[in-house]
């Protein structure tokens, strides 16, 4: 019977919640090459201001211990995060420094600066669009830490954080959007 209410509660929370489709990580050497397809319960418009709010990422995933914007020149932003990741109880702070570029209304493209975090090299890519019910988040990564990833499980962790991490965003995202939407 409590099992009964509770799913009857929860019944509408769980249909209005987004979803992450497919994901993946494949790793080269010491290159990983990552994908994140899902499918977030607000409007695209909605979904692209928040991430591309940089100054208020924490709001949206408690990860980001800060985000500052460095610098704006000819539409490219230049962009400074720093991460806490945990895994089981390792836990290791991450910066990047990302020169973002925005081709069309519903991309965004990331360039990692080298020499400026943690990492060699990397490139990040949203795509966003709309579908019935809200938006397509479509992230490509391509990334070489300058940090040691375990051979074996390293990819497994990735993925595992990356979903996590995702599901988190989606669901603040979602939280914005309110009652009426």
């Amino acid at each position: 019977m409590l099992r009964a209410l509770l799913v009857l509660l929860l019944w509408p929370s769980l249909l209005a919640a987004g979803e992450i489709v497919a994901s993946g990580v494949e790793r080269n050497g010491n290159r990983f090459v990552l994908f994140v397809d899902a499918h977030i319960q607000a409007p695209p418009d909605q979904v692209y201001r928040t991430i591309t709010d940089y100054e208020n990422l924490a709001a949206i995933n408690p990860s980001f211990e800060s985000s500052v914007v460095l610098g704006r020149s000819d539409g490219v932003d230049r962009v400074r995060t720093r991460i806490r990741v945990c895994i089981l109880v390792f836990c290791k702070q991450v910066v990047q420094v990302q020169e973002m570029r925005y081709p069309d209304p519903d991309t965004i493209e990331a360039t990692m600066v080298p020499g400026a975090g943690d990492f060699h090299s990397g490139t990040a890519r949203w795509s966003l669009s709309e579908i019935e019910g809200g938006t397509r988040l479509y992230f490509t990564e391509t990334f070489e830490p300058s940090f040691w990833v375990p051979p074996v499980i390293g990819p497994w962790l990735i993925r595992s954080k990356l979903v996590e991490e995702v599901e988190i965003t989606m669901q603040h995202i979602e939280q914005q959007r309110g009652p009426s939407s």
